[in-house]
C-alpha cells in the first residue's frame, strides 16, 4: 500500500512538472522565449551583410549609397560595383569588396564563378539585404508558433482573454483594424516589432561596448561620434545619416526627443542628462550592500 501511494505521489509530481513546463500553461513565458529567439536572429541580421555593404560602399562612393528598402532598389548598389555592365567580376573586386563578392557567391551557392550577374545580385539582395527580410517561412516562424499557443480555441484570432501581458499593453497598435481582436497578420507585426526593437537596443549596446566609451565627449559636450555621423556638417544628425552608419534605429528614436527626424546637439545633451538622472535614481533605490549580501 505504501509503495502504491509513493508511486502515485511520484506520478502526480511528474505530471505537475510536465504541465508547468508546457508552454500553453504560461503563454507569457512562452511568448517571451520566442521573442528572445527572434531577437537573436535580428541581432545577427543587423551585424551581417547589409551593414558590411553600407560600410564599404560609403567609403568608396560617398553620398551615393542611399537607403534601399526593397530588393529592386539594390540595382543602384550593383551599378556602383559593376559599372554599366551586367556582370560584377571577381577580378575587379578589391579590398573589402572581394570579401563581399565571396559572401554573395556563398549565399547563393554559385560555386567558383568568375562573376555575378545582375539578376543573381537581385536574388541575393532579396535574401540578405532588405531590412528585416528572412528567407522563406522562417520570417514568421516564431510568431506563428506563439500565435498557435495563444489561440486556445483555435478560431484563428486572439480574443482579449487570450492576450498576453505585452499584447494587452500594446493592443491599441497591435489591433490595426480596431475590431478588438488580433488576427495572425496583426500578431506577426506586433511580434516582429518587439523583436526588432529589442535587437536595435542590443546592437547599440554592443557597438558602444566595442567602440568609444559612452561618456567620452568631444567639442560642444557631445560624443566624438556625433561629428563623425554629421556628414553634411550642419550641426545635427539626420535619420538618413544615422541609417547610413548602420546604427540602431531604436536608439536614434529614443534620443530624437521631438521626433522630427533630426538629432541636435541640444537634444543629445538633454537625453544624456535624463539618462544620468534615471541611472542615479536607480542607484538610490538599490538595497545597501549588507542587505544584498543577506539576500544572497
Amino acid at each position: 500500500m505504501r509503495l502504491l501511494l509513493s508511486l502515485n505521489c511520484a506520478l502526480f509530481v511528474t505530471v505537475a512538472a510536465l504541465r508547468a513546463d508546457t508552454p500553453g500553461n504560461d503563454p507569457d513565458q512562452y511568448e517571451e522565449k520566442l521573442v528572445a529567439r527572434a531577437t537573436e536572429r535580428a541581432v545577427k541580421a543587423i551585424k551581417s551583410d547589409r551593414v558590411l555593404w553600407v560600410k564599404e560602399l560609403e567609403a568608396a562612393f560617398p553620398n551615393r549609397v542611399g537607403n534601399p528598402t526593397k530588393d529592386e532598389d539594390y540595382a543602384a548598389w550593383f551599378a556602383l560595383v559593376a559599372g554599366k555592365g551586367d556582370e560584377w567580376r571577381r577580378a575587379d573586386a578589391t579590398g573589402g569588396f572581394a570579401d563581399l563578392f565571396d559572401k554573395v557567391v556563398q549565399r547563393l551557392e554559385l560555386g567558383p564563378v568568375p562573376s555575378i550577374r545582375r539578376d543573381e545580385f537581385q536574388k541575393y539582395a532579396r535574401r540578405a539585404l532588405v531590412p528585416g527580410q528572412t528567407a522563406g517561412a522562417e520570417a514568421h516562424e516564431d510568431a506563428d508558433r506563439a500565435f498557435r499557443v495563444l489561440d486556445r480555441d483555435g478560431d484563428g484570432v486572439l480574443a482579449p482573454a487570450e492576450f498576453t501581458t505585452k499584447l494587452r499593453d500594446d493592443r491599441l497598435r497591435a489591433d490595426a483594424d480596431g475590431n478588438g481582436r488580433i488576427d495572425r497578420d496583426e500578431y506577426r507585426a506586433h511580434f516582429n516589432t518587439r523583436a526588432t526593437a529589442a535587437a536595435d537596443v542590443l546592437a547599440a549596446k554592443a557597438a558602444e561596448a566595442g567602440g568609444k566609451p559612452a561618456g567620452r565627449t568631444g567639442k560642444g559636450g557631445v560624443p566624438d561620434w556625433f561629428a563623425d555621423l554629421d556628414a553634411d556638417k550642419d550641426g545635427q544628425i539626420a535619420l538618413s545619416e544615422w541609417r547610413k552608419a548602420g546604427r540602431a534605429i531604436n536608439l536614434y528614436l529614443e534620443m530624437d526627443l521631438d521626433a522630427d527626424g533630426l538629432l541636435t546637439k541640444e537634444e543629445y545633451q538633454r537625453f544624456a542628462r535624463q539618462k544620468e538622472q534615471a541611472e542615479a535614481n536607480d542607484r538610490r533605490t538599490e538595497p545597501p550592500s549588507a542587505v544584498k549580501q543577506a539576500v544572497k
